[in-house]
């Protein structure tokens, strides 16, 4: 918000894209592990990551610090599910919990509510989640939040 309120950065909402005012062209977005595109900035003396839809998002949305969502779950989802989308317009606020559902633009379940309970019975038999994440192809950071109910907290 600072780069854009000290008027380093500017926008271009029809594009998606963060303007240099300094170099008058768009800042290089690098395309993460997760699909999304971020970047570093320096912000006080330290390096801080900004990912590129809630740059835009803030950009298009907020014209001062009190324009900002206070509400931490929020969050920015891409309307149309392409995370290399940032056009303002393809851009919206939701919850959390809205952005995980299939009507939300990025779909995030990787298990079916049937799945879940198995993996959470295996789990409590005693398979690691290292040996599921395996199978199933996915971080054990992944198998751990669902078996320990961080995520799919409505399976029983």
């Amino acid at each position: 918000m600072t780069k854009l309120t000290e008027r380093d950065w500017t926008f271009d909402p029809v594009k998606g894209e963060i303007i240099s005012s300094r170099t008058g062209k768009p800042i290089s977005f690098q395309t993460n592990d997760g699909g999304y595109q971020a970047t570093t900035v320096k912000f006080r003396g330290h390096r801080v990551r900004v990912l590129r839809h809630r740059a835009v998002y803030i950009a298009g949305a907020c014209r001062t610090f009190k324009d900002l969502p206070t509400d931490f779950d929020l969050q920015v989802d891409h309307i149309n599910g392409d995370l290399t989308d940032c056009r303002f317009e393809n851009l919206r606020l939701i919850t959390a919990r809205e952005n995980n559902r299939p009507q939300s633009g990025y779909l995030l379940r990787l298990f079916g509510t049937d799945e879940v309970a198995r993996l959470r019975e295996r789990y409590a038999k005693g398979v690691s989640t290292q040996e599921m994440a395996k199978e199933y192809g996915v971080s054990r950071s992944t198998i751990w939040r669902l078996v320990t109910r961080r995520t799919y907290k409505e399976v029983p």
